[in-house]
């Protein structure tokens, strides 16, 4: 462990919290592989309440952002991961490797172009694996709640596949998983080689960069509506990018400013969305609650209804769309509704 910062955070809690304080502990950790060394974050009330094996959630971020811009923005209320302090949880997130404040590999300095897709999925899971037995420890329970966002869904559900005996439940939120007809990740996006319509486009090399510019346009994208900010406060996209922006130290040495993102999501999610499945819900075992928004494009009606009919063996499983409501739902005005869904699955007995 490198180095440790603790914050006290004043808030005004639910009645259960209602004069705690809010804890930020930052770590770095070793990962799996040697020179892997992984960002993670504990936020948690004072007085601190009993770890147990239902109160412990981890969060997962997706393809482009690191986990505290998606889990953590302090701005107004939009802090999912405080709302969750609020109701009685112990929660992490964690950066996976070449992301956020997470170590960087040689690839990641480099043009793009000069090397492949790095932080595949089959890498990622072992940062999350690293993470988990870090909070298993250090908490002194046996299990944990995942909540995946978007790819974050996917390497959650692929890493419970293979180690559903270190997880409680299991939240997807926003999985793509085996449509093949998905506009944005299969054939016919930019992702395939249109000399190879069989490989992945190899020419977009390492890594990526995420513009403000850029996520504006993708978000304003999933939302089918004239008034997209019928359902957003234009406020938060702007706080977001703020602090998204924040988490590369590189990012204003370009014009304009951007993130590095890792392409290993790009192409294993063109893998899955070609016939080419990377991981099977059939082999989790915990309750597993599947949810989107109505608008999604990311995750489709079709992904999530192929989870659902894969998930064989889970003993409990849910799925739930929330209306109006796009793949950034977790910053749109449905947000608390969603909030909500995702608690009361957590803390039912299923």
């Amino acid at each position: 462990m490198l180095f440790r910062i603790i914050a006290l955070i004043g808030l005004t809690c639910s009645i259960a919290f209602a004069h705690a304080e809010i804890i930020k502990v930052d770590d770095y950790i070793e990962g799996a592989d040697p020179g892997v060394k992984l960002f993670v974050r504990n936020k948690f009330a004072e007085p601190k309440i009993k770890a147990t094996n239902n109160n412990v959630v981890l969060f997962i971020h997706g393809a482009t952002f690191p986990s505290t811009p998606d889990f953590d923005l302090q701005f107004q209320d939009y802090s999912w991961a405080d709302w969750m302090v609020k109701h009685g949880y112990i929660v992490y997130m964690f950066d996976k490797r070449n992301y956020g404040f997470s170590s960087r590999e040689k690839a990641m300095d480099e043009p793009a172009g000069n090397n492949r897709p790095v932080t595949r999925s089959y890498l990622a899971i072992r940062d999350i694996n690293s993470v988990v037995d870090f909070i298993r420890k250090k908490e002194g329970v046996e299990k944990i709640d995942l909540i995946g966002w978007s790819w974050g869904a996917t390497t959650a559900g692929f890493y419970t596949s293979l180690d559903s005996e270190k997880v409680n439940k299991l939240v997807l939120y926003a999985p793509a998983y085996a449509y093949q007809n998905h506009t944005n990740l299969g054939a016919g996006s930019g992702l395939q080689n249109k000399r190879k319509p069989d490989e992945f486009n190899y020419a977009l090399g390492a890594y990526r960069f995420g513009s403000k510019a850029a996520n504006d346009s993708r978000w304003d994208g999933e939302i089918p509506l004239e008034d997209k900010n019928s359902i957003r406060d234009p406020a938060v996209r702007d706080a977001f990018a703020i602090e998204a922006l924040k988490t590369d130290p590189t990012s204003e040495s370009r014009n304009p400013p951007s993130l590095r993102a890792p392409n290993g999501v790009l192409e294993d999610s063109f893998m899955q969305a070609t016939g080419r499945p990377i991981w099977n819900a059939s082999s989790i075992y915990v309750p597993t609650l599947v949810i989107a928004g109505e608008f999604d494009t990311w995750s489709f009606p079709q992904d999530r209804a192929m989870v659902m009919r894969d998930l064989t063996n889970a003993p409990y499983k849910k799925s739930v769309q929330i209306k109006n409501s796009s793949h950034f739902m977790l910053f749109e005005k449905t947000r608390f509704e969603f909030f909500n869904e995702i608690n009361d699955f957590l803390k039912s007995k299923n």
